[in-house]
């Protein structure tokens, strides 16, 4: 489990995505925190030291062991805190989230039913 500290700004369209594929933040963050670490070579350098809470939310995100390990030794190398290096990772996933398994195209959005709130 990992607690990111992701930009105000990049809430809402994490927010977005996952209710246009129907998952939770988690799972989103999750993928999108994988595609970061993917492309981490575009990473903004360098990363705050600290962002201040104002300027945050806080995402949790459950991720497997090894990509854990993976953002661990990447704060590491870039002497940054795990929170806000997964954040970046976040934010940065969201640049390439054409890349996520299963993407619907934009232009042909579906329409989700509601869900049942009582029994039949």
């Amino acid at each position: 489990m990992r607690f990111s500290r992701l930009p105000l700004a990049a809430e809402r369209p994490v927010k977005d995505l996952a209710s246009q594929r129907g998952v939770t933040w988690s799972e989103i963050g999750a993928e999108l925190l994988t595609i970061g670490l993917q492309r981490r070579e575009a990473l903004v350098d360098p990363l705050p030291l600290q962002l201040r809470r104002a300027e945050v939310a806080e995402l949790t995100v459950r991720i497997p062991p090894a990509i854990d390990q993976q953002v661990r030794e990447l704060a590491l190398d870039l002497d940054r805190g795990i929170g806000i290096v997964s954040g970046a990772l976040i934010q940065l996933g969201l640049r390439y989230a054409t890349d996520l398994a299963g993407q619907l195209p934009v232009q042909y959005p579906t329409h989700l039913e509601a869900r049942l709130t009582t029994a039949s």
